[in-house]
């Protein structure tokens, strides 16, 4: 009879572990699934919408869905899932009202490489380093001792813009489109650099190819979308790692030159009006511990 209970009791022991982790994992799905999450479109196996993005333009297709699945919602490109919208009242909540939340970009290898593990302001994680890098930014290279440089520039440029099109025969068709782009680089560079660096010889490719690149690889990878060792397949076969360093390569050529070209300069005899953002940049370097990249 001691015998009989006995086996009762070892039967008994497991039936019970075996029914409490039965209702665990009933409760946890059933929390899952009472979870309000945004609508998304049916997804495949693997690469989840990833056919939904590929038949015409990013933007068009995501508007087409925006249509039938409302101003949020969800899709899932390989194993990431991505929050859409597609309303002003809920871009003004996730840039202004909860920016605390939403600020911090994902984390990438193109992101990293490029931006020297995150020392800049756009890519950094909201920490200690971003809020003081952005407090130097805000206050000392775009606060109002830095108008006169930037509206001085800005009249040249409109000035240049205008001689161009009035130089040219009544009944010759100007591109705008390359015209204003041009202008808008000229000024980025002159601000940033003091010089338009576009129309000289530095290392590497040129300005506009750099730029487009650097575009590219922050975008991240389409392998960044898929785990393990698919992820790794997709990022060989495309060559990622490959065009990632020598986008790094020829970006850390062209800063060096910028900064070997202001370093020759001696900085003390230029006046405020017309320091440019690097060599602000540079005369800060003994003053605050700004990280040196390059």
């Amino acid at each position: 009879m001691d015998i009989f209970m006995f086996f009762s009791e070892w039967r008994l022991t497991p039936l019970i572990v075996f029914s409490i982790f039965c209702i665990f994992l009933y409760t946890l799905k059933s929390n899952k699934s009472s979870m309000v999450v945004p609508p998304s479109p049916p997804k495949l196996p693997i690469i989840g919408n990833l056919h939904q993005l590929l038949a015409k333009s990013r933007h068009e297709a995501l508007w087409q869905l925006s249509k039938e699945y409302g101003p949020v919602m969800q899709i899932h490109i390989g194993s990431k899932q991505f929050l859409i919208i597609s309303s002003p009242a809920m871009a003004k909540q996730i840039l202004k009202i909860q920016d605390h939340i939403f600020c911090s970009r994902p984390m990438s290898d193109a992101a990293q490489r490029l931006t020297y593990n995150y020392l800049d302001v756009a890519f950094s994680p909201q920490n200690d380093h971003w809020r003081e890098m952005r407090k130097v930014l805000v206050t000392d290279f775009l606060g109002p001792k830095n108008a006169r440089l930037f509206n001085r520039v800005l009249m040249t440029e409109i000035e240049n813009i205008v001689r161009s099109i009035g130089s040219r025969p009544s009944n010759v068709a100007v591109n705008l489109n390359e015209l204003f782009l041009a202008t808008v680089k000229g000024m980025i560079c002159k601000v940033a650099f003091g010089n338009n660096y576009r129309e000289q010889p530095v290392k590497g490719p040129s300005w506009e190819l750099m730029v487009h690149e650097a575009q590219g690889m922050l975008g991240g990878s389409l392998g960044d979308n898929f785990p393990g060792w698919l992820g790794l397949l997709i990022d060989l076969i495309s060559r990622w790692g490959r065009k990632l360093h020598e986008c790094f390569t020829n970006l850390d050529a062209y800063i060096d030159t910028i900064i070997d070209d202001h370093l020759n300069q001696t900085i003390e005899e230029v006046s405020d009006d017309d320091k440019d953002l690097s060599m602000l940049y540079l005369s800060y370097l003994p003053k605050r511990m700004i990280p040196v990249i390059g």
